[in-house]
């Protein structure tokens, strides 16, 4: 099989999977560095040292500017570079400088000859700002040369990517990725965010990435163009982003621009260098204002690469652990316009519940209110419904909550027969206590901030509606009640039952 995407681990819609493309492997989530065919300032072997298994470069200048030489010596070859190689059609170059003058023919035969491993076909990216009657007519301009490509080269040892364009009319987005789906793709590419990233439009990044993931199967791949942010990485990852391209590294380095965990710092307004990568460990905040601009640009870009590097994999290890909204809330701090961006992410909960675990070996950290929007809530709240049945005519209801999960045994009250046991949680509401050992009942912490009120009183009522003839309130179980609480570590072992007795 030339081609397959395999997902090992999921939170959200962010997984990490293992991709393999003509017999090599790329683990997702996966950034390819943007090499310049020509003149690398971070060489392809110092990447791969460093843990980059992919890289991007442009067809169109190695078209340009070396063509009989890389379809003589293959793409790997002319770069130094053994791992995955992806190129880009030109497609930028359009956006940049207009008409470069090529057919999808051209450009597909060329990605073929020279051995890509992964090939875009030629598209035309709608930008931003634009016309609905432009961003119509690029969407339409770039389906029909991937549909000539895939039908005339899809049999070539290139797996070739559907580019997914509309810009911010996002119906347009939508309709370009289930076309591009129908047409036979099994990879495909959602272009058209770098300027809209420029601008600072994360939310509606958020919106472009939605439009894009939804109408596709959860098995198909995503890759978006030029996402090379260390405080959008996160975001993108959680909304089902699993491989990017960008050239950030190098351009911010040129600038003098210093990637860091929480943003940008410029050089020349830096006192000191907060990172201990290797390039970092090697040189001093003087030596590096010192250097001659070329050997400096070439610390920096290694420097923001490591950043970057780090950026992936602190996203895999947060998708492992199941802490992946944590992490995109995180970086939603960072800046208000991020903060927006996390806002509408979080509107869009009930398609992340669907990937999301069930269950978790964390517990959940419920810091404000939005954290109420978290997808694992979702999927309590679906659970719920139904569970209160009553079994006894009368109802012991505790209206204290603590993360700490109560015996499971139900009591027994003197001339009665056993009642039925509720807790008042601070977002679900009213639930059956033996619900406690269930994930994520009592397996949260909650700031004194958060949650929603419901009262001793509202809760008997809606217990009495069930159809219980009483309903006694037990305000703190540990005095005056035979409700006993127990350990909860010595419990993490025993498998809940709701008909436990």
């Amino acid at each position: 099989m030339r081609f397959s995407f395999e997902v090992k681990e999921a939170d959200l819609l962010g997984r990490v999977g293992i991709l393999k493309v003509g017999g090599k492997t790329l683990e997702t989530p996966c950034l390819l560095p943007v090499i310049h065919p020509v003149s690398q300032v971070v060489p392809a072997d110092q990447m791969k040292a460093m843990g980059f298994c992919g890289l991007m470069t442009n067809s169109f200048i190695i078209s340009s500017r070396r063509r009989e030489e890389t379809i003589r010596q293959g793409i790997h070859n002319a770069v130094g570079f053994d791992g995955v190689l992806m190129t880009d059609s030109g497609g930028y170059q359009v956006l940049e400088y207009g008409d470069i003058g090529a057919n999808y023919r051209e450009v597909a035969s060329f990605q073929a000859r020279i051995g890509s491993d992964l090939a875009v076909t030629l598209d035309k990216p709608t930008g931003y700002p634009q016309t609905r009657i432009a961003a119509k007519e690029t969407v339409e301009y770039s389906l029909k040369n991937a549909v000539s490509t895939l039908g005339e080269y899809g049999s070539s040892d290139t797996t070739w990517l559907g580019p997914i364009q509309g810009g911010l009319y996002f119906d347009l987005v939508s309709k370009s990725s289930a076309s591009l789906f129908k047409a036979g793709f099994e990879f495909l590419a959602l272009g058209s965010p770098v300027q809209v990233m420029k601008n600072y439009m994360f939310a509606d990044l958020v919106r472009m990435i939605v439009a894009a993931r939804r109408p596709l199967p959860y098995s198909v791949p995503l890759h978006l163009f030029g996402a090379g942010h260390p405080l959008t990485m996160a975001l993108a990852v959680a909304l089902g982003c699993d491989t990017f391209d960008s050239a950030s590294y190098i351009l911010f380095a040129r600038n003098g621009r210093y990637m860091s965990r929480d943003g940008i710092l410029r050089v020349n307004e830096m006192k000191f260098l907060p990172c201990s990568c290797a390039a970092c460990t090697r040189t001093s905040m003087r030596d590096l204002r010192e250097m001659e601009e070329q050997e400096r640009t070439r610390v920096i870009a290694t420097h923001n690469l490591y950043v970057l590097k780090e950026e992936v994999e602190s996203c895999k290890e947060a998708i492992a652990e199941g802490r992946l909204w944590d992490l995109v809330e995180e970086k939603s701090m960072t800046h208000p316009l991020l903060r927006d961006a996390f806002v509408e992410y979080s509107r869009h909960r009930v398609i992340f519940a669907e990937s999301t675990p069930l269950l978790k070996e964390r517990g959940l950290m419920i810091r404000s209110n939005l954290d109420m929007e978290r997808p694992e809530l979702v999927n309590v709240e679906k659970r719920l419904r139904g569970v209160c049945t009553r079994t006894s005519s009368t109802a012991t209801l505790i209206a204290k909550w603590d993360s700490v999960p109560m015996k499971r045994n139900k009591p027994r009250e003197i001339g009665s027969d056993k009642p039925d046991c509720y807790r008042i949680h601070p977002i679900f509401g009213t639930y059956p206590m033996e619900l406690d050992f269930v994930y994520p009942f009592t397996q949260m912490v909650l700031a004194g901030c958060t949650g929603r009120i419901v009262s001793p009183g509202r809760a008997a009522r809606n217990l009495k509606e069930l159809g219980y003839k009483m309903v006694k309130a037990c305000q703190n179980p540990r005095k005056g009640s035979r409700l006993r609480l127990k350990n909860r570590q010595s419990q993490r072992d025993v498998s809940p039952s709701l008909g436990a007795s």
